[in-house]
């Protein structure tokens, strides 16, 4: 988990850290104070939801347990809100979950190769006129 944190989330890793436990995460992968490995990823694996780093990974765990209730609560409250209207249209649904981070990069990456594909056959049409 710490290795993925480092190579993925570094900068969100390090304002974790800091925010959270004093630790300054340095560039030479040491700390200041001074932790091991293992101390550094029991850490890391404790750090809250929500916070930095949790948030650049995104997923579920990218919301603090507040944010959950509250996502919870405006879901209930447009329920009943629907029921009391009538129950007429689409009933509501609930607020989409952060994706996780992992799935947004794949997803950029094939729009990515789709649009330089494209611009690919726009170029080699437009050298054929």
């Amino acid at each position: 988990m710490l290795a993925g944190a480092l190579d993925d989330h570094e900068g969100a890793l390090r304002a974790s850290l800091q925010a959270e436990y004093g630790i300054r995460l340095l560039r030479d992968g040491r700390t200041d104070p001074e932790r091991t490995p293992s101390e550094l990823g029991d850490l890391v694996a404790g750090l809250p939801h929500g916070c930095a780093l949790w948030r650049a990974a995104g997923g579920p765990i990218a919301l603090t347990d507040e944010a959950h209730l509250l996502r919870e609560a405006i879901f209930r409250l447009e329920v009943i809100d629907w029921h009391n209207g009538g129950s007429k249209g689409t009933p509501p649904k609930r607020i989409d979950l952060p994706r996780p981070a992992h799935e947004v990069r794949k997803e950029q990456a094939k729009q990515t190769a789709k649009a330089e594909r494209h611009a690919a056959r726009q170029k080699r049409r437009a050298s054929k006129t």
